[in-house]
């Protein structure tokens, strides 16, 4: 006879890992520190990697504190992973641990494949979701691939600092520990889905307005001119045409708006050519939660003027 219980008692149903740190680099490092000793210990990245002197490279640094060896794919100049070149550094047979990202906020498109390259190859996939916790857990447009999940809190939610990192079962689970446990209950102290509806509300009246400008299609364009019906935006990213995006930057911070150039500099050892000038020339707009819908128009006319054509 099979027992029906009154309430849920198996702990392995459903069941993630979790772990909270100061940021997510930490728990990045935390991870490789615990990776199997059966797992190879070669890690292949995207080859769109940040780095600035202040903070350093969040996803890198912990590889080469490491001393781990590393390689990088390509991507296209919407950020898609090269799956070709993907699949063809994975055959070597040489990586543990895949590294995803997800770059604004926008779902890496063909991740059943990418998770297919992960099996056969026999490496972890981590998805980097720095700017896509909402995605992850209101629409799960991503998150649901990975075998690790690395979240950087702090640059969703109004928090000084944090890092999370989930898994998806105990399998890789050696020893890892929290080391800021009590950031558990200020991110479940958020409305996860109405941040996330705000945020959609907010690309969606920036693009429309970015859009109409005359000089849209010249002197910049959309690097995603829509968004997915599931993807939660960290960031409007923009290109700017030319050679003006720093001096772009410096007049949109100077009035007042909060502009930033993400991955404005890449690691050296990103040496894609075609990534290289991309990262020259994104800029990404604001539109986080704080952001009120009233003062799209002044910051989109003044990124116009910015542009040197009043």
């Amino acid at each position: 006879m099979t027992a029906v219980t009154k309430s849920p008692e198996r702990a392995d149903v459903g069941h993630r890992p979790v772990f909270f740190y100061g940021s997510a680099r930490e728990g990045m490092r935390d991870f490789l520190t615990h990776t199997p000793p059966e797992v190879r210990r070669k890690v292949l990245l995207p080859g769109y990697i940040g780095w600035s002197p202040r903070e350093g490279s969040g996803v890198f640094d912990p590889v080469t504190s490491l001393g781990l060896d590393a390689a990088f794919y390509g991507l296209g100049d919407d950020l898609s992973v090269d799956l070709d070149e993907m699949a063809e550094l994975a055959g070597t047979g040489e990586f543990g641990v895949l590294v995803v990202i997800h770059y604004f906020g926008r779902a890496q498109p063909q991740m059943d494949r990418i998770r297919e390259l992960a099996d056969r190859f026999g490496m972890i996939l981590v998805e980097d979701l720095a700017h896509a916790f909402f995605g992850a857990w209101t629409t799960r447009s991503v998150g649901v691939h990975g075998d690790v999940n690395l979240y950087s809190l702090h640059k969703m939610l109004p928090m000084p600092n944090g890092g999370m990192v989930t898994y998806r079962s105990n399998r890789y689970v050696t020893g890892q520990r929290s080391t800021v446990p009590e950031l558990a209950s200020d991110v479940l102290s958020f409305d996860w889905p109405l941040i996330a509806d705000r945020r959609r509300e907010l690309f969606r009246a920036l693009t429309a307005r970015l859009c109409a400008l005359p000089e849209h299609g010249d002197l910049f364009s959309l690097l995603w001119p829509t968004l997915n019906s599931t993807d939660v935006p960290q960031s409007l990213p923009v290109y700017v045409t030319g050679n003006c995006r720093d001096e772009v930057y410096s007049a949109m911070n100077s009035r007042g708006y909060g502009m930033v150039s993400l991955y404005h500099t890449l690691i050296a050892e990103a040496t894609h050519p075609s990534l290289l000038m991309l990262s020259r020339h994104i800029i990404n707009f604001p539109c986080h939660q704080d952001v009120d819908v009233a003062d799209l128009d002044g910051m989109v006319e003044t990124f116009r003027q910015s542009l040197g054509r009043p």
